[in-house]
């Protein structure tokens, strides 16, 4: 698969840990108050710029990626997330910070692995790759199972496709031929699996 006509998807992700300050997990415990009961869905709660979430996030990135990092964040509360892509981010990999809520897994899919995420915990992936906030070691989404679900909160970050970056992801031309996803791309929210 190939993530737009441009390039392929990214072969790897990056999983680690950042200590966040002290307001952004303030921040972070009353917005999950005020997360939608919609189950199911990841709700965009704003965007903003932080130096200081941006200096502890940068530090635990390795150089070429906190290189790459840009200066704006996004709030995104869900209460369980079926699986989805976020296609319209066509330029960038996408992080997921985690800084409130119960631990759940970032999986993805199809046969991706199951990342635990835990406070302080984030993840770096190729937003084209199908993906779902489900609980530890669950591997297909249950809409009814979330329905009284606490809240997740993570913060976006966003990462510039540079040639170090490429490089670490394993990202490059797309396969001629090979199916390209793109923001009009359907999944099955359950399963994963991209709607042909």
């Amino acid at each position: 698969m190939s993530a737009g006509a441009g390039r392929s998807l990214a072969r790897a992700v990056w999983h680690g840990r950042a200590t966040p300050p002290e307001p952004l997990r303030t921040r972070a415990g009353s917005l999950a108050e005020h997360t939608p009961p919609v189950p199911g869905r990841v709700h965009g709660l704003g965007r903003f710029e932080d130096e200081a979430a941006r200096r502890a996030l940068g530090a635990s990135l390795p150089r070429e990626l906190a290189a790459a990092l840009r200066p704006q964040f996004e709030w995104y509360g869900c209460r369980g997330a079926g699986f989805h892509t976020d296609a319209h981010y066509e330029a960038v990999l996408f992080g997921a910070w985690y800084l409130a809520g119960p631990p759940r897994d970032l999986v993805f899919a199809p046969a991706g692995p199951n990342l635990r995420c835990e406070v302080a915990d984030f993840v770096v992936f190729d937003p084209f790759q199908p993906h779902a906030v489900l609980d530890p070691g669950c591997s297909r989404y249950d809409r009814e199972h979330y329905a009284q679900a606490p809240a997740s909160l993570f913060l976006g970050f966003e990462l510039e496709l540079t040639v170090p970056v490429c490089e670490r992801f394993g990202i490059g031309p797309a396969e001629t031929g090979a199916l390209a996803i793109g923001s009009a791309t359907a999944v099955n929210a359950e399963t994963g699996a991209i709607c042909r």
